[in-house]
């Protein structure tokens, strides 16, 4: 395995790891990695790769963390880890800067379907649909992704020291993309402005990294590697979460 790790990896029979090349009608994505169950499982463990959800099996596919390094998900946990994660993380930037109160609704705009073409490029297309996440009724979703929580101020709490923390878990974690959260973490720092942010809004994609990961995995609903049923359907129906969230200091 090279240093620059593969963004996505899929299990395969050694035979077909092999000469996978030589039966697809397109070139894979370099961000794809074709694994032998037979002999490739133990690289990941003496190079101290950690493989997180079920056991490599034939036909099994891992996605690279975004955030965490030397970590890949199983396809059947990667999407509700990413979004427990990244809620998890607003949560905590909230609370180490002082929110007393955060209130986040999801909302949910129009879903992709991904195709591959003859090429092995990734073809979108819109599905339009009426209804948005507003209603935890509506949407098995939403119940999973709306919080609200309250907190209160104790004796030991140093904003300074946790605003620290937190510029060093943005370095630590590569979360310089996170616009609204470095902004959210600057504006409660008042040693060189002298005034301090009492409420503000952030709204983000949550699916971004996720939705990304599957673009690049497309590529193997092919027949020719055999991925599960589930994988299939997850690719076609690529859905868009929005929150938009609000701390109250």
């Amino acid at each position: 395995m090279s240093n620059k790790l593969a963004q996505v990896v899929i299990f395969q029979e050694d035979e077909k790891a092999l000469n996978y090349r030589y039966r697809l009608p397109f070139q894979l994505n370099s961000n794809i990695s074709v694994k032998s169950i037979e002999y490739d499982t133990e690289e990941f463990t003496n190079k101290n790769i950690k493989l997180v959800g079920p056991r490599p099996s034939r036909d099994s596919i891992y996605y690279l963390h975004p955030y965490k390094n030397n970590v890949y998900l199983h396809e059947s946990i990667v999407e509700k880890h990413l979004l427990e994660e990244k809620l998890a993380l607003y949560r905590r930037v909230g609370y180490l800067v002082g929110a007393k109160s955060i209130n986040t609704k999801v909302v949910s705009s129009n879903p992709e379907k991904l195709s591959i073409d003859a090429e092995g490029k990734v073809q979108k297309k819109i599905l339009k649909v009426e209804a948005n996440f507003n209603s935890t009724k509506e949407s098995k979703e939403q119940d999973s992704l709306e919080v609200y929580e309250e907190y209160s101020i104790q004796d030991n709490f140093d904003l300074n020291k946790n605003i620290d923390v937190l510029n060093n878990i943005i370095v630590e974690y590569n979360l310089h993309h996170e616009i609204g959260l470095k902004s959210l973490i600057d504006s409660r720092d008042s040693r060189d402005s002298g005034t301090m942010l009492t409420k503000k809004t952030i709204s983000s994609e949550i699916t971004s990294e996720y939705n990304s990961l599957l673009k690049i995995s497309a590529q193997l609903s092919s027949p020719i590697f055999s991925a599960s049923t589930d994988f299939k359907q997850s690719i076609e129906t690529v859905k868009k979460l929005n929150i938009n969230i609000e701390f109250v200091f």
